[in-house]
């Protein structure tokens, strides 16, 4: 009668030790952050996140980031002042091997930055990786302009 009664105990022992190991030890996603930003003037994923984008059929996603003065936009919801600087970060996808059925950021493969001078002139440029040489984009009129009208994320800690 004993025998029954051990065996369930060694089994409950045994499927909690293995269901208390750790996860993964590496969580941190290496491939999705900007590794080489030294030709970049700043590192976006420092500053404030505004907006994201999903593009599913193209397997991406983006984040426009602002620095101080662009992110008084999500307070105010005025125009981009004078000193806004804007970066939008676009990643290839992967699939999460934690959770089955959702994406998340591979590698970095563009950066795209606006700035506002003091006269309110916008300029755009265009970065590709690895390197993060600024590179000359024929649609920078429109892409600065898809940058500036993004929707932003509303935030009630904003």
């Amino acid at each position: 009668m004993k025998l029954p009664f051990t065996v369930g105990i060694f089994s409950l022992i045994i499927l909690i030790m293995l269901g208390c190991r750790p996860n993964t030890p590496n969580r941190i996603n290496k491939e999705a952050s900007v590794s080489s930003i030294s030709k970049l003037p700043e590192n976006p994923l420092e500053m404030t996140p505004m907006a994201v984008s999903l593009q599913s059929k193209a397997k991406t996603m983006s984040t426009l980031y602002g620095n101080s003065m662009a992110s008084q936009r999500l307070k105010k919801g005025a125009d981009y002042a004078s000193g806004s600087v804007l970066y939008l970060v676009t990643w290839k996808g992967k699939a999460d091997p934690d959770w089955f059925g959702a994406r998340i950021p591979d590698q970095v493969m563009a950066v795209e930055r606006v700035s506002v001078d003091s006269e309110g002139q916008k300029s755009y440029t265009f970065f590709k990786g690895p390197a993060w040489h600024p590179g000359l984009n024929f649609k920078n009129e429109e892409r600065q302009n898809i940058m500036l009208s993004m929707p932003l994320a509303a935030s009630p800690g904003i």
